[in-house]
């Protein structure tokens, strides 16, 4: 279980803030590199003084140099609704005719229009949340912190269960200090995943943050039971939160385009989580619970916040953010990044841009958008980006500890060893015994596992192990040893 003080996140609020204030141009990659050096979360209050300082000034300094320009790149203009065509006719016939089957449902209609309310904050949350009546707006967001704060008291509960959302400061990322932190979790978390070899289960499953009382006694529901969340929520949740209380604002769009990065099929391939589902029990032995109703699914708010960037967010916010995201694939040092922009733009064009209810009468002003997708989406340019990015894990090192068939066998498996695997120096036959195959009653060989050792292009020594086998004769009878095929590991041999 993840105590969330275990996750080591990059104080990134100055540099964050400046790659999202800025163009693709600024080379978000680079700016991330300069972040490897900042504190972590949860810092001493002096160091989070200073950061605030720190963030503030770089702010302004933004501020001061791109002007009013801004909001014409970021989509932080009060007249954007209005530009996309959005009236109330135009969202609910979209979506009764081209959403998802969640928004035809009529289920979350309130959750799908809580952008267009005005909400107040309610007392409790002026008396419990400090940014609750905070009227300033955060950097590439179009609503104050009050109206976002405001509108989280009215998402709906069957897809946001941590309520009332005040209680739960760290999965809604309240405050200044935690704006940036869903993003900064997103990027150390995404980066395992892109960098990770196909069918490689080396690394460590997706575990669950759990309630714990000097670590995480914010998990806990109103009635005193103790909850877990998968970690990955720590950024799912408080993206989501955010894009349904303000979706036409830059970094809601970005965020969905995380997201959307996120459910690929180049991530779900090899993303794997220790604790299947997000309802009922998490962990028994800690008598922690999933605080999810049976049939909902943290997926369930990424469905609908597609639908709701198809008619509340301007075509030409979303169309912007896609050519940011190919630019930077062009800019980006870091190959996992290139992966990552290349599949948010690809996810965010398909999905969202030609999914857009203001799409076919725009669809001209878009051929940039098209030449990307065409270039970057299952070409050889696309598999030669995402291959690049991937690292091959160093082996363990382990002794090569003989079976009981080595010595008799010992011989005979080096011979067709050294025919097969150039370079081939010793064998180490593993098993203590014959390993009979069958086809239903009548056997068809008996093998054997065995080592191969070798050094590898770097002089290091190494093995991995093959399998060897006698065909099955008859009367009982074996034939001559030989080679049947290759297994999955390699180690380092330990000396």
């Amino acid at each position: 279980m993840v105590k969330i003080n275990q996750i080591t996140v990059l104080s990134t609020a100055m540099v964050l803030a400046l790659a999202l204030a800025t163009p693709a141009r600024a080379q978000f990659g680079n700016i991330l590199k300069k972040a490897k050096n900042a504190v972590k979360e949860k810092a001493k209050e002096k160091a989070e003084e200073t950061k605030d300082k720190v963030m503030n000034k770089a702010a302004n300094a933004v501020k001061s140099k791109t002007g009013d320009a801004l909001n014409n790149v970021t989509g932080m203009d009060k007249t954007a609704d209005k530009t996309a065509g959005n009236t109330e006719e135009s969202v609910d016939t979209y979506f009764f005719i081209n959403g998802s089957n969640l928004s035809k449902s009529g289920q979350y209609n309130k959750l799908i229009s809580l952008y267009k309310q005005n909400f107040e904050p309610s007392k409790e949350a002026l008396t419990h949340e400090p940014f609750a009546n905070n009227e300033s707006v955060p950097s590439g967001y179009s609503k104050s912190y009050k109206q976002m704060y405001a509108a989280y008291e009215h998402l709906d509960p069957k897809l946001f269960p941590l309520q009332p959302y005040y209680k739960y400061p760290t999965f809604y990322a309240l405050g200044k200090n935690r704006l940036f932190n869903p993003l900064a979790y997103y990027l150390d978390m995404i980066k395992m995943f892109l960098t990770a070899p196909m069918g490689y289960e080396g690394y460590e499953k997706l575990g669950i943050v759990g309630y714990n009382a000097t670590k995480n006694p914010e998990l806990v529901s109103a009635d005193g039971q103790k909850l877990a969340m998968q970690v990955d929520e720590l950024f799912r949740y408080p993206m989501a939160a955010r894009f349904f209380a303000d979706p036409n604002c830059k970094s809601s769009v970005w965020a969905l385009g995380m997201l959307l990065a996120y459910e690929s099929t180049r991530v779900t391939a090899v993303k794997e989580y220790a604790v299947k589902g997000n309802t009922g029990v998490a962990d028994a032995k800690a008598g922690l619970m999933f605080p999810y109703a049976a049939g909902v699914s943290p997926y369930d708010r990424e469905v609908l916040m597609r639908d709701v960037a198809c008619v509340a967010v301007d075509i030409n916010l979303i169309a912007t953010t896609v050519n940011d995201f190919y630019e930077m694939v062009e800019t980006s040092k870091e190959p996992h990044l290139k992966v990552l922009y290349m599949l948010a733009g690809n996810e965010m064009y398909k999905h969202i841009l030609t999914e857009h209810k203001d799409y076919e009468r725009n669809k001209g002003k878009f051929n940039s958008q098209l030449m990307s997708y065409t270039r970057y989406n299952n070409t050889p340019e696309y598999a030669e980006i995402v291959n690049a990015a991937v690292v091959t894990p160093e082996p363990p090192t382990m002794a090569l500890k003989a079976g009981a068939m080595d010595r008799q066998l010992n011989a005979q498996v080096l011979s067709i060893a050294r025919q097969k695997v150039p370079g081939a120096l010793r064998v180490v036959v593993i098993n203590e015994a014959w390993k009979v195959h069958y086809n239903g009653s009548v056997p068809t060989d008996r093998a054997v596992r065995a080592w191969v050792v070798y050094r590898n292009k770097k002089g290091k020594l190494e093995a991995h192990d093959y399998s060897f086998c006698q065909d099955y004769q008859g009367g009982g009878k074996y034939g001559a040893m030989r080679y049947k095929g290759v297994g999955m590991q390699t180690v380092y041999v330990k000396q």
